[in-house]
């Protein structure tokens, strides 16, 4: 059987992992020039190396794909993690910084982070250097045709490529803004279930000061309730948990809390925006202390197109095979209901693999 897979994120990295494992040949396509999707780092930056994509492990996700059973367990020696518990928190709201320090004995779940690595790190140790041969990078898919003889794929190059089957692990943002075409087209009801899922923005950003003069976790617009658990807004210090001695201030936001930041144009008008915003809060001490700074607005990217699913479709719907030739996976298509984040994704692809092989 010749295995097609699309998209060399998470979840296409693993599906090759297991596709390798049982000795099946395939080939990954993936449009950009790097391999991770929504997990990328930025070496160099600081003393640590910085996770502008998935940073926090979410144990209270409970997915634990096989890959990744030792380090979700926090076991695997290489990549040493800590309990990310802030302990200085501020809310930022209507023009006032107040303590929220109680907010620390709340009975929330606990994630972790990694202390000297990151989750680009330990997709590529544990399962990308042995795949990069048969990954095809800066080769978008366009066109899929599929029938009983198997599928064929179209690039934007007009090349094609014959396989039996395809598994399709690209940001369900990209499926749809129709980056894909199906010949024949996908069944009404899974069309629509595709566009059910909302995929907001979402953006990160890294800035480095002389001196520290924020607390751990600054919450702005509103406390940890507001809005829901996907969405958020927050800086904090992305620092906490290192070996480092450096003054490094995260930035996060998804959802409608990210609006303000995703509607400017250029990562140079983004940081302005954040600059300014930091300025009022803290009394000017940001700029009178920046360094240096870097933004990774996922809205903007061009084969990623936003944050990650809200969970407002099906996943077991979003993950259902078509035609016994197209497969699906990724972080919004966990159909054991443990869906989105790294895990997540990765865990889809077991089960879309084993449906392959059936």
């Amino acid at each position: 059987m010749k295995s097609l897979i699309i998209g060399a994120g998470a979840a296409g990295i693993t599906a090759g992992h297991v596709l390798n494992e049982h000795g099946v040949d395939f080939t990954i396509f993936e449009a950009s020039d790097t391999c991770g999707g929504r997990i990328r780092k930025v070496d160099g930056f600081a003393d640590f190396p910085i996770d502008v994509g998935a940073e926090w492990i979410h144990q209270w996700i409970s997915a634990k794909p096989a890959v990744f059973t030792s380090l979700l367990d926090g076991a695997d020696p290489r990549f040493p993690t800590f309990a990310d518990k802030p302990q200085t928190i501020s809310l930022w709201k209507d023009g006032k910084l107040r303590k929220r320090n109680w907010q620390r004995f709340l009975p929330m779940p606990t994630d972790y982070k990694f202390s000297e690595s990151t989750w680009f790190d330990a997709l590529d140790t544990l399962v990308t250097s042995e795949l990069l041969a048969k990954i095809r990078f800066g080769t978008p898919v366009t066109d899929i045709a599929y029938g009983n003889d198997g599928v064929t794929l179209t690039t934007d190059s007009g090349t094609t490529h014959h396989g039996d089957k395809v598994l399709i692990t690209v940001p369900i943002a990209m499926l749809q803004r129709g980056a894909i075409q199906f010949d024949p087209p996908l069944p009404a009801d899974k069309a629509a279930e595709i566009q059910k899922e909302k995929v907001p923005g979402g953006l990160k950003a890294f800035i480095e000061f002389s001196q520290r003069f924020y607390p751990d976790v600054l919450q702005v617009g509103g406390g940890i309730f507001s809005g829901g658990p996907l969405e958020e807004c927050i800086y904090y210090d992305a620092a906490m948990g290192k070996n480092s001695t450096r003054h490094v201030l995260g930035f996060f936001s998804q959802g409608k809390k990210a609006e303000p930041y995703t509607a400017h144009g250029s990562d140079d008008a983004l940081f302005t925006y954040l600059l300014a915003e930091l300025d009022e809060i803290f009394d000017g001490q940001p700029s009178k202390h920046y360094i240096k700074h870097v933004v990774q607005d996922w809205t903007r990217e061009p084969y990623i197109g936003g944050s990650y699913s809200q969970r407002k479709a099906s996943a077991k719907k979003l993950a259902e095979p078509v035609g016994g030739r197209v497969f699906f996976a990724g972080e919004a298509m966990n159909p054991n209901g443990k869906t989105i984040a790294v895990h997540g994704a990765c865990e889809s692809s077991y089960t879309a693999v084993a449906n392959m092989l059936q």
